[in-house]
């Protein structure tokens, strides 16, 4: 007798979701828009080129609303496809965009306009590949974030050749305490030019605004668009247990303070110019990460510590100062740890900094030094 209410329950709730199937853009806008909460809206398996969505609604934690491909992976967006999120508690699963591209923007971004945003609504299952405009130089990204608490997981993203990060989180005035997890950024070729971040997270202009995004699990395989496989330009983000596979770059805290790069595994393999962290800004915590062959040196090494400017503008270099550097493993690396690498006019060296029982090795004959051991090295160098 206790239980039948419960039973109950779960049957009312389960009759009002519906399933939605669409077979083109007209039926697909008109589902959107009559989605409730629990509602999953079905795209037929097959091609869809020039499709426009604009997925604005509102569903609930318990009961999100969903637009799902039939099968995952056949689903293909072409053309100038793209995708608005819009709302609150919406789930995006199994869509593919592909060989594509759009005149500005982002192919996937999450708002509707610049008053509507999304808000913990997810993108999962779903990739984005070659999708390039004719003209290298045009700049759009692939992924962007706005808004609190979304999430994109178990994503692909391949093949970017142009200007433009391929996943930016945009920063406001609040924390958006996003979650980018389990995704495999595959191949992006050298662009030979500034731009070709794989994920940024704010801007320098924002950079001393909190973010508190997360950024773990992935996995980053050629990555090689520029020197900056990840680049952080704002503060309380947290870089754990991600593998950057053969990245001719480092992942790389270029403005912003506080945050947290732990647990990461950097593989170079010995390919040219594979690097690992670089620390610039204060109150950095550099714990647990493991590199092994790689072979950048300078701003590329395992963990290069930057020199400061001078009152530096927002968009320079900001002195590091109390990072904490502890318990990483270099193995076979081309240089291990530099500290105070000048850079352009950066004459502030590394200041109350600690790097603490760190294990140093290598095989004799192979690249980086003989084995090291040390319990602690702070540098105290004055304020």
């Amino acid at each position: 007798m206790t239980r039948l209410p419960f039973v109950l329950l779960v049957a009312v709730t389960s009759a009002t979701a519906s399933e939605l199937p669409v077979t083109n853009a007209t039926q697909l806008a008109t589902a959107l828009k009559r989605a409730r909460p629990g509602d999953s809206v079905v795209m037929a398996d097959g091609t869809w080129k020039d499709t426009d969505i604009v997925f604005a609604a509102k569903g609930a934690a318990s009961s999100p609303i969903t637009l799902r491909a039939q099968t995952p992976g056949k689903v293909v967006l072409t053309g100038r496809s793209r995708l608005r999120i819009a709302g609150d508690y919406l789930v995006v699963d199994g869509l593919w965009f592909k060989d594509g591209c759009v005149k500005s923007g982002s192919v996937i971004e999450f708002r509707g306009s610049s008053k509507t945003s999304a808000t913990h609504c997810r993108l999962t299952n779903c990739a984005i590949t070659d999708c390039n405009p004719p003209d290298r130089k045009t700049d759009y990204k692939w992924c962007s974030l706005y808004g609190q608490s979304n999430r994109v997981d178990h994503c692909y993203f391949a093949g970017k050749t142009h200007v433009g990060t391929t996943l930016v989180v945009w920063v406001g005035d609040q924390p958006n305490s996003h979650r980018i997890d389990y995704n495999h950024f595959g191949l992006r070729p050298p662009l030979g030019a500034n731009g070709g971040e794989t994920v940024r997270v704010g801007t320098s202009e924002v950079s001393m605004n909190i973010s508190r995004t997360t950024v773990e699990e992935n996995l980053f395989e050629h990555c090689n668009g520029e020197i900056e496989i990840i680049s952080n330009k704002s503060c309380e983000n947290v870089y754990r247990r991600n593998t950057f596979r053969e990245c001719t770059g480092a992942m790389t805290l270029r403005h912003g303070n506080r945050c947290e790069v732990f647990d990461n595994l950097f593989l170079g393999n010995g390919k040219k110019n594979t690097g690992g962290v670089r620390v610039i800004g204060e109150d950095h915590r550099v714990i647990g990460n493991r590199f092994y062959d790689l072979t950048g040196k300078d701003i590329r090494a395992a963990l290069c510590l930057m020199n400061g400017i001078v009152n530096s503008p927002l968009h320079g270099y900001f002195q590091v100062k109390r990072a904490f550097i502890a318990s990483n493993t270099f193995a076979r690396c081309a240089q291990n740890i530099v500290v105070g690498y000048p850079g352009e006019n950066a004459t502030l060296p590394p200041v109350d900094c600690v790097i603490t029982n760190n294990f140093m090795v290598s095989t004799p004959g192979e690249i980086g030094p003989q084995p090291v051991v040390g319990p602690s090295w702070r540098t105290v160098t004055g304020r």
